[in-house]
């Protein structure tokens, strides 16, 4: 495999992700650079790094390490993040439906997520209004 990017690439002068990588490590300058891409992977950490200075890295050749990522300043997520509305529950489902609801939902484009949380929202708000005894 070899695909070659850079935007702003003088023709002659190429190097490869790694040594990409290693100029901008040491603070040079790499955009008179043509980027050569081998089949070496790199991390997704050293992507970012190269597309911050306009080299797009195709996705096959990245790959995530989660022992090498520091999480130690992500806080930790409290009862009071979800009151406060930073943090929402997503619930996710497999809703069976038959061919003429289908058909509905895809001739009106309606999004399915959206109309669920709304009506879950509505049927909320009905059953808190009732008292606790009464009937549905």
């Amino acid at each position: 495999m070899s695909i070659t990017t850079s935007k702003s690439a003088m023709k002659g002068k190429t190097i490869n992700q790694l040594q990409a990588i290693n100029m901008i490590d040491e603070g040079k300058d790499i955009s008179e650079y043509k980027v050569i891409f081998n089949t070496e992977k790199i991390e997704a950490l050293q992507a970012i790094l190269l597309r911050k200075n306009n080299i797009e890295v195709p996705s096959e050749l990245v790959y995530y390490n989660d022992e090498t990522i520091d999480f130690t300043d992500d806080p930790d997520i409290t009862k009071g993040d979800f009151e406060a509305g930073k943090l929402i529950w997503n619930i996710k489902t497999s809703l069976p439906v038959d061919k003429e609801i289908k058909d509905w939902i895809t001739n009106e484009k309606i999004d399915v997520d959206k109309l669920l949380m709304k009506l879950i929202r509505n049927f909320y708000e009905t059953v808190k209004d009732f008292p606790q005894k009464a009937a549905l």
